[in-house]
C-alpha cells in the first residue's frame, strides 16, 4: 500500500499521458521535473510558505511561546528541516506531483478554471489518503479530525496551484513545496507540542482545526488577491 500510495499518481499520469498523447507527451510531462529556471521567489515560496504559514497559526493561537521555542532550537531548521525536505522530494512528492499537478491540475484549470479546477483537486488529494488514516501512518482518526484534513488539503491546494502556475508548470518546484509542506509539519510538530496549552487552544490544534483555517484564509487571500486566476493563464500549461 505504501509503494503504491507513494507513487500512485506519477505512475497514473504517465500511463494515461502515454495511452492519449504518446512518448512525446511522456517527455513534456516529465520535463517538467527539470523546469529549474523559474524565479528566485518561487523557491523561496516553495521552501518556506508552507513553514511560515504554520508558525503565523501557531503563534496566532499560543502567542510567543511559539518564537520562543524556535529561537531555542534554530539548530533543528539544519538537522531535521532541511533533511526532511531532501527525503519527502524523493517520498512521497516526486511520486505524487506529476500526477497531481502535473496531469491532473492543467486539464482541470482548462475545463473549470483555476478556482473550480483546484476545488475538485484538492478534494480528490484529501479523499486519496483515506486509506493511510486505517494505518499508523495518519490514523487513526476521528470524523472530525478528518473533516479538517480535507478542508486543509483543498485550502493548501489553492497554495499548489498558485505555484504551480505562477512558476510556469514548474513540477521541480511544486516538488519542493510538496517536501518542504511536509517537513514544516513534521519540525514544527515536534517543536511545539511540548509546549504547555489547553482549554481553547487544545480543541484547535490537536483536532486539526489550526491547519483547517490556516490554509482556508490563504486559499480565500489568494483568490482574492490574484482575481481569481491564482497566475493561470491559460494555453501556458499545454
Amino acid at each position: 500500500m505504501f509503494v503504491f500510495a507513494t507513487l500512485g499518481p506519477a505512475l497514473a499520469a504517465i500511463l494515461v499521458t502515454s495511452v492519449v498523447e504518446g512518448r512525446a507527451g511522456v517527455r513534456r510531462l516529465l520535463g517538467r521535473i527539470k523546469q529549474w529556471r523559474v524565479g528566485l521567489r518561487w523557491y523561496v515560496v516553495a521552501l518556506f510558505g508552507f513553514l511560515f504559514a504554520w508558525i503565523l497559526g501557531y503563534v496566532g493561537v499560543l502567542g510567543v511561546d511559539p518564537l520562543t521555542a524556535l529561537a531555542e532550537n534554530w539548530t533543528q531548521f539544519f538537522t531535521v528541516f532541511l533533511p526532511l525536505v531532501l527525503a519527502g522530494i524523493l517520498i512521497p512528492s516526486i511520486g505524487e506531483e506529476p500526477g497531481w499537478r502535473g496531469f491532473a491540475l492543467p486539464r482541470l484549470e482548462e475545463r473549470y478554471g483555476p478556482v473550480w479546477g483546484t476545488l475538485i483537486l484538492g478534494t480528490l488529494v484529501g479523499l486519496y489518503h483515506i486509506p493511510a488514516f486505517f494505518t499508523p501512518i495518519l490514523g487513526p482518526v476521528t470524523v472530525g479530525e478528518f473533516g479538517a484534513f480535507m478542508v486543509t488539503a483543498i485550502g493548501a491546494s489553492f497554495i499548489y496551484t498558485w505555484v504551480f502556475n505562477g512558476s510556469g508548470g514548474s513540477l521541480l518546484i511544486v516538488i519542493l513545496l510538496h517536501a518542504a509542506g511536509n517537513a514544516s509539519s513534521s519540525l514544527l510538530g515536534g517543536l511545539f507540542d511540548e509546549l504547555p496549552y489547553g482549554g481553547w487552544a487544545a480543541i484547535v490544534i490537536d483536532g486539526g482545526a489550526l491547519g483547517a483555517i490556516v490554509f482556508s484564509i490563504i486559499a480565500a487571500l489568494l483568490v482574492v488577491l490574484t482575481g481569481g486566476r491564482l497566475s493561470y493563464r491559460a494555453g501556458e500549461l499545454n
